[in-house]
């Protein structure tokens, strides 16, 4: 976000000073220099909202996998699979679960990505929206994760089999899957913190 401030503050004292200043330039000069800067934030205006759709798509693919994995959970329960069938599902949920959390906090908050016309008003009316938006995503990662901890609970697999090491991966994968979660509720609560333990953000 600090980049993209300094870029359009940058854009708005270059134009700032070519109003003001009129010494040693021409009327058609100013004029010429004035919408060269105009075109340039124009241009920046457009990568700026192509990158806060990137991050806003990343978020809705996130989401979708919750569905995908909560859809998959209740087949899981209606038909009778083998201990270790089912095992290999839970870890596959599991793993899945992990990958969708940590995409959805990678992706970053949208609405830090500002343009020439974002105003104090709309910026914070986004940021409230999208701080919803993310908690209730990160509610739901802890409420299937609950789910998978129960089912892993219930399922048992022999010992040292490849199943138990699944399962044991699964657990892991869940805890992962719910410290973003935290990190995400936190975030959209302006605890800030950032994404350097994660590989920063995206885009």
């Amino acid at each position: 976000m600090a980049m993209t401030i300094m870029r359009s503050t940058a854009l708005e004292m270059a134009l700032t000073t070519l109003r003001t200043s009129k010494e040693g330039l021409s009327k058609e000069k100013l004029e010429e220099l004035t919408e060269k800067v105009k075109k340039d934030q124009e241009v920046l205006d457009k990568v700026q909202m192509a990158r806060k759709q990137a991050r806003k798509e990343r978020k809705s693919n996130a989401g979708k996998k919750l569905e995908e994995i909560k859809k998959r959970i209740e087949m899981l329960k209606r038909f009778a699979l083998t201990s270790e069938g089912a095992a290999r599902e839970l870890a596959r949920l599991a793993r899945e679960l992990k990958q969708a959390a940590r995409e959805f906090r990678q992706s970053g908050a949208a609405s830090d990505i500002t343009t020439s016309t974002s105003t104090p008003e709309s910026v914070a009316a986004e940021r409230q929206s999208e701080a919803k938006a993310d908690k209730e995503f990160a509610n739901e990662v802890r409420k299937i994760a609950q789910i998978l901890k129960a089912m892993i609970r219930r399922n048992k697999p022999d010992k040292n089999s490849d199943e138990e090491r699944g399962l044991e991966q699964a657990r892991k994968d869940i805890k992962s899957a719910t410290d973003d979660a935290g990190a995400i509720i936190t975030e959209a609560d302006g605890g800030g913190g950032g994404l350097g333990d994660v590989g920063g953000l995206l885009v």
